[in-house]
């Protein structure tokens, strides 16, 4: 029997038996509940039913091993008495005993789940003394272990587990990206759009703690992952836009710069979710073919991210887990994706033989994806602290696919490595899970001093973020590695490319050891005067008059002088909007501009 829509319901146990048994395995289930076998198919049937239908059903039950309780027990209680072989397997970390219909071997559970489903009538004799199943628990870790076991050759080798905490970094370095990109320092492919190699070893030194591994790993085939992944996110969250090779703030970066951090990363995280132009999975670059039947290998980003968001709503706050663990807990909740649609495009080594057909191969897919998108993105952003070993060997699951031993390295992605997780402070916030931020928001220290002469001395130089220091490269002039200066052009130069001076005195007074002092102020105050006393009105149309009586009649004209203005000696100035008004009033004067409708 089939519902609306073709999915199958629950029949009464004895269509159920008859539809999906044969007679052999009727009898073989008979011989486990009834004394006397008949030998018809319909009364075998019957046979079974009376016992599992009467006052031997909780007998029976009993029989089963744990496992197979557990089994009956989820399914009794799912809708439609269907057990969902997925998240049991989840939950319980065990296989399922399979499917034994139609000739296969049978065991007494085979009598409970029929077809995966507990027939209509017994669910309803079940359900009066089988206990509802315990809701699944996510298992957090009470204290990180200092190393990580590693088996390797018959022995057991300890690798140190780095952990990072990131909310305070991410907000600084958001900063440091958002004034290198203010200085046209970040640079993109143009149809790619993203950065370049040289720009991520560039902003890989200014990261606050740096990217995740050390140069020397990162140039033995890890790569840079912050430092490409700021870029991206930036692009993503409408702060940047390409503009040729080169980002550029948009308005909305602009206003970033001067915003509350913590509210533009909330934002980054909410607009990620819906980003179209990047794929986290296509940074796992050992697996080739992601681009085949003209980019449709693999599903829409958009119908992965949703689920990685709702996992990680299901975490609390402030506890460690793992990423397995987490994975785990997400697939018990209905949580799972599919990256590749066509998984027989992707391979490794070679297309022909290294293909990753195998349904085993689609759990290896779909978890790489749910470590991009965790260590190179949520990480970066400052919205989970992690754990992490070198990425080397951690994962034995692709050794058994053909053509991995002709790939350079021992790992399929960089970021096999990462082991634990957990949402800080930064990221709550920014998941909705807590109203406000407070700790670990980034604390300004005073690390200038101002002085009369308009210098600028650095006091504390390993406090001064990378951020402080682009912002001191643009309004002042460099005299040495500590040391810098105010001067009128180079603070009219900074204006003029978008930095008010109100933001330039406060950046100063948060971060000077003293009070500014007044010749600074008076400094700051003429440059604010200089920058602001002409004001761009818009473009104008410049009419050449025969002579300068011409000009005069019509400058001075009741209506016209409202609409120009008389320029040297033969010319006249039109106001900006004002152009198809004075063309009307012109000709009532008795005069026309040849051409100037045309560029009206």
């Amino acid at each position: 029997m089939t519902a609306y829509g073709g999915d199958p319901i629950a029949l009464p146990l004895k269509e159920a038996l008859t539809f999906n048994y044969k007679v052999d395995s009727l009898r073989k289930l008979a011989k486990m509940v009834c004394d006397d076998i008949p030998s018809r198919k319909a009364d075998i049937v019957d046979a079974i039913c009376r016992v599992m239908l009467g006052l031997h059903l909780k007998s029976c039950f009993e029989k089963l091993s744990s496992i197979e309780k557990a089994a009956v027990r989820e399914a009794v209680f799912a809708p439609g008495g269907k057990l969902d072989t997925a998240r049991f397997k989840a939950k319980y970390q065990q296989e399922l005993p399979a499917d034994r219909s139609w000739g296969y071997e049978v065991n007494l559970m085979d009598l409970f789940i029929v077809g995966r489903r507990v027939p209509a009538d017994l669910r309803e004799k079940l359900a009066t003394f089988v206990k509802k199943p315990k809701a699944d628990c996510i298992s957090y870790v009470d204290k990180l272990p200092q190393f990580v076991n590693f088996d390797s050759d018959d022995e057991t080798e300890k690798i140190n587990l780095y952990v990072r905490n990131t909310a305070a970094a991410a907000l600084n370095n958001l900063q440091t990206v958002l004034r290198l990109v203010e200085g046209g320092k970040i640079k993109v492919g143009g149809k790619t759009l993203r950065p370049t190699l040289a720009t991520q070893k560039n902003l890989a030194g200014l990261l606050q703690d740096g990217d995740w591994y050390d140069q020397d790993d990162i140039f033995e085939g890890i790569g840079h992952i912050q430092a490409f992944a700021w870029p991206v996110l930036l692009q993503g969250a409408g702060l940047a836009k390409a503009d040729g090779s080169t980002l550029k703030l948009t308005t909305k970066g602009k206003k970033a710069l001067t915003g509350r951090l913590p509210h533009v990363i909330r934002d980054a995280w909410v607009r990620w979710e819906k980003t179209k132009f990047f794929d986290e999975f296509s940074r796992v670059d050992r697996i080739k073919g992601q681009k085949a039947s003209r980019g449709r290998a693999l599903y829409s980003v958009q119908t992965r991210r949703p689920d990685l968001y709702e996992g990680l709503l299901m975490c609390a706050p402030g506890k460690w887990l793992t990423v397995t663990e987490l994975i785990r807990a997400m697939a018990v909740r209905g949580l799972e994706f599919d990256v590749a649609r066509y998984p027989w495009k992707l391979y490794i080594g070679n297309p022909h033989y290294g293909n990753l057909e195998e349904n085993a191969n689609q759990g290896m897919i779909n978890g790489r994806y749910a470590l991009a998108f965790l260590f190179e993105y949520a990480a970066t952003l400052g919205l989970i602290d992690v754990a992490y070993i070198h990425p080397d060997s951690v994962f034995s699951d692709v050794h058994s696919i053909w053509g991995w031993d002709m790939d350079a390295g021992k790992f399929l992605s960089r970021y096999d490595g990462l082991m634990y997780v957990r949402i800080n402070a930064l990221g709550a916030f920014a998941m909705e899970m807590a109203d406000t931020y407070e700790a670990d928001t980034v604390q300004t220290r005073a690390v200038l001093t101002v002085l009369p002469n308009h210098d600028v001395v650095v006091t504390d130089a390993p406090s001064l973020s990378p951020g402080d220091r682009l912002f001191l490269e643009k309004i002042c002039r460099k005299k040495s590695s500590s040391l810098w200066c105010l001067t009128t052009p180079i603070l009219l130069d900074a204006a003029q490319n978008g930095t008010s001076i109100k933001e330039i005195k406060a950046f100063l007074k948060s971060r000077s050891v003293q009070p500014i002092p007044k010749t600074v102020t008076t400094l700051l105050d003429d440059v604010k005067k200089r920058s602001t006393g002409l004001e761009y009105a818009g473009r104008t149309h410049l009419v050449a008059c025969r002579n300068t009586v011409l000009q005069k009649l019509v400058s001075s004209d009741q209506k016209l002088s409202k609409m120009c203005l008389p320029a040297g000696k033969k010319h006249i100035v039109i106001m900006p909007g004002k152009e198809k008004q004075f063309i009307t009033a012109l000709a009532r004067l008795g005069y026309i501009v040849p051409q100037l409708k045309e560029q009206v």
